[in-house]
């Protein structure tokens, strides 16, 4: 039988994982974003448009909560180039 104090541990553990995986995906589309790889304009209007935005907006939002506002000057420039327009944060 499981008691209150295991399950809390459980809940945190599961916490602690999800934000490390968060964290791995976004420095690794990160990487993708600024390797000059892609060109996220060729996006604009496409099918995937609204998932690569999506994908963008979750980087800009973890990269803000750990405080790294350059990232954050990069994707919002790759953003850009998807949407067609300049959004803030």
């Amino acid at each position: 039988m499981m008691d209150f104090g295991d399950e809390m541990q459980n809940e945190q553990d599961q916490k602690i994982e999800q934000d490390s995986l968060r964290d791995m995906l976004a420095r690794k589309n990160y990487e993708v974003v600024i390797s000059g790889d892609i060109n996220f304009s060729d996006f604009y209007r496409a099918s995937n448009q609204e998932s690569i935005e999506n994908t963008m907006n979750d980087m800009l939002e973890h990269f803000t909560e750990s405080e790294e506002y350059e990232k954050c000057a990069n994707v919002l420039k790759a953003l850009n180039d998807v949407t067609g327009k300049l959004k803030t944060v």
